[in-house]
């Protein structure tokens, strides 16, 4: 097996002890660890492959557990200033019906592309494109996501049901944009039962074991019973995980009478399985019941700012003992996929909100893009974090740059400094997918060539559902001091 040696790198493992070695080196065979520890501790084989680390912090890869890539093509458009449902009926779902198979793989390209750019090295990819022919545009997303060299879960997204008012709430958020084409993402449930259990078979362990499939109910109140029982049924019976969006708005209550947790919690959903995207709107109660049946919770600060929906009291999650990851959600209610910028943000929000200036710390948030969001997607024993036995799923931040100096604390630096601007290499399961800022699948002229093709795909896209992408200025003080 080939030997990589990344050496002179201050190496922050977050092993049991979060040592950090401010002259370090991480010796890999293949694509696991097999030594880390001070310059001086680890030997180098003479024919090792050396990656000089001088001036970097060397880190575990970031995990985003909760995105939505291919939505990457709407974003910067007619997705602006509209709160979750307006977006959703109104740019989502039209956007997305309006895709081809070519604007799925050029849109993941790009996302996967900005992913690894940003050290992001694992990604739990929730995809709801295509929901009435779903397989072909699998088959593509997973195909984009083993070539690129991501770390995923494919999460398949599916609605098999709706609340007896949901038709009339929907026509009236519609009435507002009466010129997009209207598209609905509901669907029979043994049809979609019949496609994840083909998506199962065609795809999970596939590239090696790197690309899992699970499935991702949209929410508790637009999913039967049946499907939310065979998702869970599944995740057990293939030692994998399930996805659910959850209580992202007020509204999210499947019978009105009690919460979207108190209803899982009643059917038995809640399991150590279930990684729940949002929980914005809870309770003690809800927390309660989400800490003893071992449930994960990824948090989207940025997208749930940007959305009006609310902030996830993620200090009382990690006081009760809650498994809590980071993502960025969806590429168009984001317009990024930067989970070290959403870091500054999750925790600068905590701080106000609670009035706490150490309601979430530095460190909290780092294991939050590591630690927490390997064990969302139950991967604990083999990645996020830098020990031998472990994945060589690794990061290297380079801090030789103004507004990363000083960097006496790494982990504040991360938090509150740093972006995924300042990624200088990744390597993910041993292999170099990014060298000095270069992607080892494209090249100079084929990244210009994506660039140019995701910009005129996207106007395409956006003229084929009806969706304007621009609009008059609209700055309210601006227009109140012209007056």
């Amino acid at each position: 097996m080939s030997l990589t040696a990344i050496v002179g790198g201050r190496v922050l493992t977050m092993n049991d002890h979060r040592q950090i070695f401010e002259s370090g080196t991480v010796l890999i065979e293949g694509n696991r660890i097999i030594a880390v520890g001070r310059d001086t501790e680890v030997d180098v084989p003479a024919e090792a492959e050396i990656i000089d680390a001088s001036g970097q912090v060397v880190m575990p890869g970031l995990v985003n557990a909760h995105t939505h890539g291919t939505q990457s093509l709407l974003r910067a458009g007619g997705n602006q200033d509209r709160d979750l449902l307006d977006w959703m009926f109104n740019d989502l779902y039209p956007g997305l019906a309006a895709y081809s198979l070519s604007d799925v793989r050029v849109a993941l390209e790009l996302f996967c592309l900005e992913s690894i750019r940003s050290g992001v090295t694992t990604v739990v990819l929730n995809d709801h494109v295509h929901p009435f022919d779903p397989l072909p545009a699998v088959d593509v997303a997973v195909e984009v996501l083993g070539r690129t060299g991501l770390r995923a879960v494919y999460a398949r997204m599916f609605t098999d049901a709706l609340r007896a008012s949901s038709p009339r709430f929907m026509d009236t958020v519609r009435a507002r944009e009466p010129h997009v084409h209207s598209a609905s993402v509901l669907r029979d449930t043994t049809a979609i039962l019949n496609d994840l259990d083909e998506m199962y078979r065609r795809h999970d362990n596939s590239y090696g074991g790197r690309v899992r499939v699970c499935a991702s109910p949209s929410t508790a109140s637009t999913t039967s019973l049946q499907a939310l029982e065979f998702s869970r049924d599944t995740a057990r019976a293939r030692d994998g995980i399930w996805a659910l969006h959850l209580s992202e708005t007020p509204g999210d209550r499947p019978a009105s009478e009690m919460s979207a947790v108190r209803f899982l919690d009643s059917h038995g959903l809640l399991d150590s399985r279930l990684l729940l995207g949002h929980c914005v709107h809870v309770d003690a109660a809800d927390i309660r019941m989400i800490r003893r049946g071992g449930a994960s919770i990824s948090t989207q600060p940025v997208s749930n700012g940007v959305l009006g929906s609310g902030i996830a009291p993620v200090p009382a999650f990690l006081q009760a003992g809650i498994n809590v990851g980071i993502g960025t959600d969806d590429a168009n209610c984001n317009d990024a996929c930067d989970v070290l910028s959403d870091l500054k943000t999750l925790g600068v929000v905590q701080r106000a909100v609670n009035c706490d200036a150490a309601a979430v710390t530095a460190e909290e948030l780092i294991e939050l893009a590591t630690l927490g969001g390997a064990r969302a997607v139950r991967q604990g024993s083999d990645i996020g974090r830098l020990a031998a036995g472990y994945k060589a799923d690794i990061v290297l931040v380079d801090t030789r740059r103004p507004h990363l100096t000083p960097s006496s604390s790494i982990p504040a630096m991360l938090a509150w400094q740093a972006s995924g601007r300042d990624v200088h290499t990744v390597l993910i399961d041993g292999r170099v997918v990014m060298r000095d800022g270069i992607v080892d699948w494209l090249d100079g002229n084929a990244e210009a060539d994506l660039l140019n093709t995701a910009s005129e795909r996207a106007e395409k896209i956006a003229a084929r559902a009806g969706i304007a992408t621009t609009r008059p200025w609209a700055s309210r003080a601006f227009r109140s001091h012209e007056q």
